[in-house]
């Protein structure tokens, strides 16, 4: 057989080439640089809902929606621009579809001149892939339990604003809060109970607090709580409407018996002269152990 080139290939849709193309389970499809489909794949059949024959000859514009055909158009034109390899990743909205996340991976061919004379294109579904890393992202910053921040995006988000509040010389201040017999909750009760007093805890001082403020679970019934442009002793006030609001609840754990939910809070301020975060957080602690040692369920600074 003589020598074909790939653009004779692709623009006669060669059988061979579509016996291979067909065998791949991803779409593909190849266009000339003026945008119009010379072929496609089953797969891409498949993708578009239109037969390969419907396909050829036509533009995006033709077989999908203005706002991602215009997308589609403008990125095929850069590459067309710039030829080469292009590679991107782009959510899908298709009507009464869900959202599917997809990498485009494509590459531009030439005729026998040498010539830019159009491109190939896959689109691999990552949409698995993306919730996968949603979720990885989510456990590594959310504590799976209460749905609020873990300790370490708490100490991160803790630095971030300790930072801008000494760069811009604006107050900062932190809430360090224990429930109170816990312990006993849980021997007593067992750890589904406690979990239930978590949640419902979490859930409390989510609901209460401001939009600035920054809510983590700091260990395992220690909550902190950054609250940015504030004084101690406007923190102070926060924290004893936090513990009023707690001491209100009642968790029904029988048809016939509650428990209520109280803690202990300690307050501490960040020093704008020596800006040491840790310390701020020692000065809560330590506040927090003396609101234990005088009987519990108080603010101490």
């Amino acid at each position: 057989m003589d020598e074909v080139s790939l653009q004779q290939l692709l623009k006669g849709n060669h059988r061979a080439l579509l016996l291979v193309i067909d065998a791949l389970p991803f779409p593909i499809y190849y266009k000339d640089r003026e945008g119009f489909y010379l072929g496609c794949n089953k797969a891409y059949e498949e993708y578009v809902g239109a037969k390969r024959e419907e396909i050829i000859g036509k533009q995006v514009y033709d077989l999908f929606d203005k706002v991602p055909a215009s997308i589609f158009d403008a990125s095929d034109k850069e590459l067309i621009d710039n030829p080469g390899v292009q590679v991107y990743e782009t959510p899908v909205h298709r009507s009464k579809q869900e959202t599917r996340y997809v990498k485009f991976e494509k590459a531009t061919f030439v005729n026998e001149k040498g010539e830019v004379a159009g491109l190939i294109g896959a689109i691999i579904d990552i949409t698995e892939q993306k919730n996968l890393e949603a979720k990885l992202k989510r456990l590594a910053s959310y504590d799976d339990l209460t749905g609020i921040y873990n300790r370490r995006e708490g100490r991160k988000q803790l630095k971030r604003l300790c930072k801008d509040a000494a760069r811009k010389e604006r107050p900062i201040s932190a809430i360090l809060l224990d429930l109170d017999n816990f312990k006993a909750i849980n021997d007593g009760y067992g750890h589904d109970t406690g979990d239930i007093i978590l949640k419902t805890a979490a859930e409390c001082l989510n609901r209460y607090s401001r939009a600035n403020d920054v809510l983590c679970r700091y260990g395992g019934e220690e909550f902190l709580i950054i609250l940015p442009e504030t004084s101690l002793e406007d923190a102070a006030v926060i924290a004893e409407r936090y513990r009023e609001k707690l001491s209100q609840i009642e968790v029904q754990i029988t048809s016939s018996e509650t428990l209520r939910v109280t803690a202990s809070f300690g307050v501490g301020e960040l020093d704008l002269e020596f800006t040491d975060r840790d310390l701020m957080l020692k000065q809560a602690d330590l506040a927090l152990y003396r609101a234990k040692d005088q009987g519990k369920n108080r603010v101490c600074y």
